[in-house]
């Protein structure tokens, strides 16, 4: 199947994010019945937005950095945690659809794609960011639909997705209790408190918050869905000055400390955390 041709499988799950209305496949575009009409890139992306959108420090290098940093396997514990939880979850479902909401670089909807592939499942994953940079990196070989799209105007039709990742990113949780299918789940991932802590400490004179809890945003969520699971993934490993560098330039954390005085010298190993919420519509 061709880098285009993939939509033609998942055609039936899109809106049009301008008037509302089913989408169909046709001549290598999505063309909605208002003759609203998305090209779908040779790369395997399609901009539903129409534009393109910029943002303080998400840039092309921003997303090629957090890439790269991702295939050093920083963050391979919080990945299999993601995936093995979307399998477990969507074990008895024939065919799931998978949304990824803020997916960025775009390797967790890839791994759940391998995933999906490796165990036969004919299921299917969406992926979507508001940066274009961020789905021009992600698109590749493989079978995500990739799309650039915003959180709050979600190109997706009512109720016909079975679980949403949210990983690292903001939530728009009125849309996605639209797209979930009443039997659906979200999977969302949070900083933990150690996360990214010897960095933090680097910096420590140029943070507003010294110190970073998730407190607020989990029981928002549980505001917002019924809590089934709740699981911590903490790994500490040796951090080479290849993957300092790019850690450096992926993370917001530093995007606005003045990097001029940074001493990182003391950097050597770094601690990735992650808190797996799973939750149930209400």
């Amino acid at each position: 199947m061709s880098k285009v041709d993939k939509f033609y499988e998942a055609k039936n799950l899109f809106q049009c994010p301008k008037c509302k209305k089913k989408i169909r496949f046709h001549g290598g575009a999505l063309v909605c019945k208002k003759e609203h009409t998305f090209d779908i890139a040779a790369k395997g992306y399609v901009n539903l937005l129409q534009q393109t959108k910029s943002f303080k420090g998400y840039d092309a290098g921003f997303f090629k950095s957090r890439r790269a940093f991702f295939a050093a396997g920083y963050y391979d514990h919080i990945v299999g945690e993601v995936v093995d939880t979307a399998c477990r979850f969507l074990g008895n479902m024939e065919a799931p659809v998978v949304l990824d909401a803020g997916c960025g670089e775009g390797g967790y909807s890839a791994a759940i794609e391998a995933a999906f592939a490796g165990n036969g499942v004919a299921g299917q994953v969406l992926a979507f960011d508001i940066a274009s940079d961020a789905i021009k990196v992600a698109a590749g070989d493989d079978n995500v639909k990739w799309m650039v799209a915003d959180i709050t105007n979600i190109p997706v039709k009512d109720g016909v997705v079975d679980c949403i990742l949210d990983v690292f990113t903001p939530a728009n949780y009125k849309e996605f209790n639209r797209v979930l299918a009443d039997n659906g789940y979200l999977i969302k991932v949070v900083p933990g408190s150690a996360h990214l802590q010897e960095l933090r400490r680097a910096v420590s004179d140029q943070l507003q918050n010294k110190e970073y809890s998730n407190e607020d945003v989990t029981d928002y969520f549980e505001d917002h869905y019924e809590l089934v699971s709740r699981v911590k993934c903490t790994a500490t490993r040796e951090l080479s000055r290849e993957n300092l560098v790019n850690l450096v330039r992926m993370t917001p954390l530093l995007f606005d400390v003045d990097k001029s005085r940074l001493d990182l010298s003391g950097v050597t190993e770094i601690t990735i955390e992650g808190e797996v919420l799973v939750g149930r519509k209400k």
